[in-house]
This record gives C-alpha cells, structure tokens and sequence, in this order.
C-alpha cells in the first residue's frame, strides 16, 4: 500500500487518512465542512490537509455555494 502522508511534522508519527469534520473560519464566519479527507497523526493528533482538498474547500466558500445542512451554535462568554 502506498504512503499517502509523510511522517508527522511535530513528532514523527505514523499519519494515516481520515475522514473528518473540518471547521474554518473566514471573515468573521464558522464553515464547517463534514467527511474531509485529511491526514491525522496516530501519536499526536495533528491533522493535515493536502493542498487540492484546501483548495476545493477554498473554491466552495468562494464561490458561495448552498451548504447541505445549518445547524445553530450556542456561544457562551468566558468570565473569569
């Protein structure tokens, strides 16, 4: 089986593809993008994507596509 990803950048993990959910924030808006296939660190954690699924997500928000779904998102401030 081929390697898809190279060894963990932060610290030097096996990184498997995944799919998972993606957040995105842009001009002041939360994106979120469901299924993403992105690299994920078996050790860490860390997650990354390859630069065409960067860019169909880039060219999705762009282009003010229909999302398939809205949801609603409760925002709490933080008092110390």
């Amino acid at each position: 089986m081929a390697k898809n990803y190279s060894d963990c950048f932060y610290c030097g993990g096996i990184v498997d593809e995944r799919l998972m959910p993606y957040e995105l924030r842009w001009q002041g808006q939360l994106f979120l993008f469901e299924n993403v296939p992105m690299g994920a660190c078996t050790q860490c954690g860390e997650k990354a994507l390859k630069p065409h699924v960067a860019k169909s997500i880039d060219r999705i928000i762009s282009q003010h596509r229909k999302p398939t779904k809205t949801i609603q998102v409760p925002v709490y401030t933080f008092k110390r």
